[in-house]
């Protein structure tokens, strides 16, 4: 049988991704996993005990297009107590991690060539969304403090010049991946203004607001700051309770809530999945939190110290208040996209810059992450990826 000539003409276009970001290996500093020192497969287990014998016959049906709804009123609580805002839970959706909330709204807004504004570097996963579905992705120059919001303003009125207006902005603004920085409160509100002056949505993913290891208190989301349901929100519980339960959720408007109802909400996830969750939330939530943020401090300070030892001056990296990664820049002229499959064959992973970035450049940058490997481990991977660089040049390069 002959498929090639009846695909669909719609699939995905191909983004190009280093093929050693597949290989298997011991060192894994490419992916944020949940922490496994952090999960307690006990409690987790009294969880489901619990929720099945109190709602396991619902498991016979079909659960409700937007999920769980104690899971939702829930998540709703939370919200109110730690960003600032209580959402409806009729605006709200049960998503396969976070991701797929993404795709679910990225499916209601984009059609090829539609403008999408991202930070200076952005999420390799959405980013790829986006360059599948053919988006015109702009990158904004971002510092410690979020995306530049005065580049972003003259980036919305050039476009506005031209008659052309972005579908939305996209920020990841807490702990931002890859770079690390939260967005702060002076440029939450301008964006806001932003948003609401030029007609474009801002898109907020903050999957990592409940991984604070130190400094001062996040500010509020800005669907806290929002009045004119200028923004639509998205976060998950996958890196938090663990990646293989795919539980995230997003926050829209109604107007949106009303579109994405005739895709129903894209891909639900577990309806058993919820149900633990929401029971293990109820009871563990704050201890469980505290338990994984001291966790991710003493491997992050693991690989912040790793880095100092076996890294040159010429190189330099963020310290993070939370999250799971550190971003790091080698001199200029390095190239981690070319150094990754040496790096495979020491059996260390990262991710190279150029997967943040649209058009695949920011060569001497890469994303190192710290959450899945034991302190130890840490310490012995930095090492091996500094002999590999050592090795292919990338700490002596000059422009």
């Amino acid at each position: 049988m002959n498929y090639d000539d009846i695909f669909s003409k719609n699939l995905p276009a191909p983004v190009d991704v280093p093929a050693g970001l597949r290989a298997q290996t011991k060192y894994v500093f490419s992916v944020t996993y949940a922490d496994p020192e952090a999960l307690p497969p006990d409690e987790f287990a009294d969880a489901m005990r619990t929720a099945l014998l109190r709602e396991g016959r619902e498991l016979a049906m079909y659960p409700p297009p937007q999920g769980h709804v104690g899971m939702r009123e829930l998540i709703a609580h939370n919200l109110s107590e730690n960003r600032g805002f209580e959402p409806d839970i009729d605006c709200m959706f049960l998503s396969a991690g976070a991701g797929g909330a993404i795709q679910t709204v990225l499916d209601a807004f984009i059609d090829p060539g539609d403008i999408v504004l991202v930070e200076e570097f952005s999420y390799l996963g959405t980013l790829g969304m986006l360059l599948a579905r053919r988006a015109d992705v702009i990158h904004i120059p971002t510092d410690d403090q979020g995306m530049d919001t005065d580049a972003l303003e003259n980036t919305l009125k050039q476009l506005a010049a031209k008659g052309k207006r972005p579908k939305f902005i996209y920020t990841i603004s807490v702990y931002q991946n890859p770079m690390g920085m939260t967005l702060s409160i002076e440029r939450r509100k301008r964006m806001v203004e932003l948003s609401q002056q030029y007609g474009v949505p801002i898109f907020e993913n903050e999957s990592y607001a409940d991984f604070r290891i130190e400094g001062p208190p996040l500010p509020p989301a800005m669907s806290a700051i929002d009045d004119q349901d200028s923004v639509m929100y998205v976060s998950a519980y996958t890196k938090l309770l663990g990646c293989g339960l795919r539980l995230g959720y997003g926050v829209v408007p109604p107007a949106v809530r009303d579109t994405l109802a005739k895709i129903r909400f894209g891909t639900s996830p577990s309806h058993l999945a919820a149900m633990t969750v929401f029971e293990y939330l109820r009871d563990h939530k704050d201890d469980h939190i505290e338990r994984v943020g001291l966790s991710l401090r003493a491997k992050r300070d693991a690989m912040l110290a790793a880095l100092g030892e076996s890294f040159p001056p010429e190189c330099s990296w963020n310290k993070p208040d939370g999250g799971m990664m550190i971003w790091v820049r080698l001199p200029e002229g390095a190239d981690t996209w070319a150094a990754l499959d040496r790096a495979v064959e020491a059996d260390v992973k990262y991710n190279p810059g150029p997967v943040f970035r649209a058009n695949r450049d920011g060569h001497n940058f890469l994303r190192l992450t710290y959450s899945h490997n034991s302190p130890e481990e840490i310490h012995e991977g930095i090492s091996r990826l500094a002999e590999v660089f050592h090795k292919e040049g990338l700490f002596n390069t000059s422009g």
